[in-house]
């Protein structure tokens, strides 16, 4: 009876009629008690009455969530090996994805998503149904895609709709509604990788499906609506104004049968993205009011934490920003993004996506702003410090360090640019905050989880400790195989585990004297960086380039660079990396201290650059500090903090007309100001007597590819000449590359001794992977020892280290974080100080350099190495080369980068 009841309200749509089955059934359930195939029956039917009332009528969600929970207990009690298992496993997938669809919880998707690899799992690979899980499962994914921008699943979803394609017959039942979908996907993989093709393919589905529909067919507004949103891609991709005429046309043919169900508010947004499209062609007034009053009318329709709320408000930005409109609204538009930003419910990646769009906008538009009113400056700029405040939780998610580090990309950007406008409208101390929070996140994100939380109170500090380790561990893909379930219930896991990690951090910034616990350092501390020499922090990005100049008192000032804009910047930086290719095999086969011969168009294109570098950035940084040229002691240290462009570019060695940087100062370079502090404040004076030194070469690597580096053997043997014998950690004899038949140490021994090591000195190539960062490493004996191994090595005696192998400090110009690279390893990893070299260096220049450096400071007369001494004996073992070698792409890969 119950059934029948089901049957026909489905027919009717009565609301009355559908009230009083569920009041039917909710008693029946209360009467049929325990197991039994007849309780799990009435479960069943009474959670998809409570479903149909939710899309029905007016919903609290109350309906959705009981329908979950009457779901769950059906699945529990049906036998797991019956042959329609899979119905009820599928059935509670999709109750969930209506209810993330509802509330916007992401874990509610993440486990439909898992309940529907499951029902497929549990079915023959010849089951004549095996298509509608796989199809309610490619659906899930597309919206956790839409959240994540996770392209796999993308992929995956396009992979399961032809699979279903291919196996139906146009007449089949299911036929409308696996072409509605397959259409938007192809239309997303347009969106995501640009292909025409995958658009060209939707509209000819989208097309042909119409074709074979009778016009009353109930899935012909589902067809009709994607076949619009391709046409309105092709329209505004190609300049077609028909694509976008004939969208706006079907679109209003449907719009009030499909305003009746769940996809109403996806058609509006569609529909006022055509007109916002159509007024850009045609200047109608009539067209833009038409977008505006749709997207406002649905705003008002919809409920904080639906997922269609936040694109919503994405989109109402946008319209806000559209030049000439009547209601062009900055102020209102730079609004609406902070209130959809602010919507926890969404995932912090589709956060940041939309808010790049509008920023974007905001970029292109933006003397308009600087024009506005002041309270347009200040929304930006929080508009700007918000988003870069999320970058940090976009680390937690991957389960792997490259793709942790993959995903920051989202956001690269983004620092820059609200760091430039902070330092337009005159707030240096600003920027310098939103750049510490938004730059060296992959290693602040590693530091944080490897915090001892001792400020946290003991039952707090014990949780966090665990949940760290949980979030620190680095899972194998041998661990999960190719297994996507296993791998998305790891991924699940982890956000639970990231969630209350953030939930416990929470609870102790709200305990007195820890609001900043575990947060990026505001300027009244940052400011504290400069109290051993000015800190210069460069910045560059599409609004401008600046130098904000942090001096010894802890003043704070910037200065415009007008003449060497961003885009120069990265010319000049393409320019250097394509003079460094074209010198490195020369420099690497370099076997004697003879003048390198470098042509005259390399060495006036690289003189060029430092030249204009000299001029527009070095030298009035040196006057506004206010600099003489000087000589050895008396000259002053400065600490370089290049972002941006500016990071590809060698700053210390600028110089034009017989004057040099090093004239005025001893350089040296940090990633961020807050790790040159957690720096300072880790370190301890080491005796001398009590230094532990590494002293490790590989003259030749088993690695066939790599020469061999017959100069580090003496190397090797220079440096230990001059150290305190007691102070040399003894090699095993096959691994000690300065007594006979030692052929170079492995990575077993090296990652062995580290964590006893003060001064680690290695002597080898050294290799920057551009594709994957943290696979850069330093060619050893028997392999690569690669950063993604070495950042997970505790060294708790750290102090100095000096890599004498070539590209140790290179960073990449694609990279998202910009300073990952060995030298940031060995320093984000517990070195204080650090030697290391921006692209190649000659073999014959590595013994000069290292005797140079290391008789220096060990001439000094203290007990216990000053930290200073490590930056001054490098630059006075440069000047010596200097004075052999004059070019600079021989002596300015040289830098020293810490305390």
């Amino acid at each position: 009876m119950l059934w029948t009841l089901y049957l026909k309200t489905l027919r009717s749509g009565s609301i009355n009629e559908l009230n009083k089955a569920i009041e039917l059934g909710l008693n029946t359930l209360k009467e049929v008690s325990g197991a039994g195939l007849g309780r799990v029956d009435t479960l069943r039917v009474v959670a998809a009455l409570l479903d149909f009332r939710h899309q029905l009528a007016p919903s609290d969600g109350r309906d959705l969530e009981k329908s979950v929970t009457l779901n769950r207990e059906a699945l529990q009690q049906f036998p797991p090996n019956h042959t329609v298992y899979w119905m009820y496993v599928n059935s509670l997938a999709l109750k969930l994805y209506l209810q993330y669809n509802w509330t916007g919880e992401i874990s509610c998707l993440e486990e439909s998503i898992q309940l529907g690899r499951s029902s497929i799992d549990s079915m023959p690979t010849t089951h004549a149904h095996r298509s509608v899980p796989a199809r309610d499962l490619a659906h899930s994914l597309m919206l956790r895609f839409n959240e994540t921008r996770r392209i796999s699943d993308l992929d995956e979803a396009i992979k399961w709709d032809r699979r279903a394609l291919a196996s139906s017959a146009t007449s089949h039942v299911f036929y409308p509604e696996i072409s509605a979908q397959a259409v938007s996907r192809l239309c997303m993989l347009f969106d995501a990788r640009g292909s025409f093709e995958a658009l060209e393919e939707a509209i000819t589905l989208g097309n042909t499906v119409l074709d074979t529909m009778a016009s009353d067919h109930a899935e012909r507004g589902d067809v009709i609506l994607e076949l619009s949103k391709a046409l309105l891609r092709r329209g505004r991709h190609q300049g077609n104004i028909a694509d976008i005429d004939r969208s706006i046309s079907e679109l209003a043919r449907i719009k009030e049968v499909m305003l009746q169900r769940t996809e109403g508010p996806k058609l509006l947004s569609t529909l006022a993205d055509c007109h916002i499209v159509r007024f850009r062609f045609n200047r109608s007034d009539k067209d833009a009011n038409d977008a505006l009053e749709i997207i406002t009318g649905l705003l008002d329709t919809l409920h904080p934490g639906r997922p269609e709320r936040f694109q919503c408000l994405v989109d109402a930005a946008e319209l806000h920003m559209e030049l000439g409109t009547s209601y062009r609204s900055i102020q209102a538009a730079l609004s609406q993004l902070a209130d959809a930003l602010s919507d926890e419910h969404r995932d912090v990646r589709s956060r940041i996506e939309g808010a790049r769009r509008i920023l974007d906008i905001a970029v292109s538009q933006y003397q308009d702003i600087v024009s506005a009113e002041a309270a347009a400056h200040r929304q930006l700029l929080d508009i700007f410090a918000l988003v870069v405040g999320l970058l940090p939780r976009v680390a937690f998610f991957d389960l792997h360090l490259h793709t942790r580090l993959q995903s920051l990309a989202i956001g690269q950007s983004i620092a820059l640019t609200g760091a430039s406008h902070a330092l337009i409208i005159g707030s240096s101390q600003k920027a310098l905050e939103i750049l510490e929070q938004g730059r060296a996140v992959f290693w602040t994100h590693a530091l944080r989880l490897r915090s001892p939380f001792e400020a946290a109170p003991k039952e707090l500090r014990d949780r966090l400790s665990i949940l760290a380790r949980q979030l620190g561990k680095v899972h194998d893909k041998s661990s999960t195989g190719e297994n996507l379930g296993a791998v998305e219930a790891e991924i699940a896991r982890r956000r639970g585990q990231i969630e209350e990690f953030n939930v416990l951090l929470n609870q102790v910034r709200k305990l007195p004297g820890l609001d900043r616990f575990l947060l990026h350092d505001e300027f009244t501390t940052l400011r504290k960086a400069s109290e051993r020499g000015p800190v210069v922090v460069l910045v560059s990005s599409a609004l401008g380039c600046h130098a904000i100049l942090l001096k010894q008192r802890g003043d704070c000032v910037s200065i415009p660079i007008e003449h060497l804009p961003d885009t120069w910047l990265a010319h000049s930086g393409t320019e250097w990396r394509s003079i460094i290719v074209e010198a490195r095999a020369e420099m690497r086969d370099c076997r004697k201290m003879e003048k390198s011969k470098i042509t005259k168009t390399r060495r006036a294109g690289a003189e060029e650059i430092l030249r204009q570098l000299w001029i527009e950035v070095v030298r009035p940084v040196i006057k506004a500090l206010g600099l003489e040229p000087s000589e050895g002691r008396n000259r002053p240290r400065i600490w370089w903090c290049p972002t941006g462009n500016f990071a590809h570019l060698p700053i210390h060695a600028a110089g034009a007309g017989g004057e040099r940087c090093s004239d005025y100062v001893v350089s040296s370079y940090i990633p961020t100001l807050g790790s040159l502090l957690a720096a300072r404040n880790a370190y301890s004076p080491i005796l001398k007597d009590d230094m532990q030194a590494l002293v490790a070469a590989t003259p030749r690597s088993s690695i066939s590819q790599w020469s061999d580096l017959i100069n580090t053997r003496e190397e090797a043997r220079a440096i230990r000449a001059v150290l305190p014998s007691g102070a040399i950690i003894e090699l095993p004899p096959a691994d000690d590359a300065c007594i006979e038949g030692g052929n170079g140490i492995t990575a077993e021994t090296l990652l062995k001794l580290l964590p006893q090591t003060n001064i680690l000195h290695l002597a080898c190539h050294g290799h920057q992977d551009l594709e994957n960062p943290l696979q850069s490493g330093f060619i050893l004996r028997d392999e690569e020892l690669t950063i993604e191994r070495l950042m997970h090595v505790p060294l708790p005696r750290a102090f100095m280290a000096f890599l004498s192998a070539c590209e140790t400090a290179k960073g990449d110009f694609n990279q998202p974080d910009q300073v990952v690279h060995l030298a940031a390893a060995m320093f984000f990893a517990g070195f204080k100080s650090v030697i290391a070299t921006l692209w190649s260096m000659a073999d014959a220049d590595g013994p000069e350099i290292a005797r140079s450096v290391y008789q220096k400071i060990f001439s000094s007369k203290l007990n216990h190495i000053d930290p200073d001494d490590i930056a001054y004996a490098l630059d006075e073992a440069v000047t010596k080369l200097r004075t052999v070698q004059p070019e600079p792409l021989r002596w300015a890969p040289y830098i020293h980068l810490g305390i």
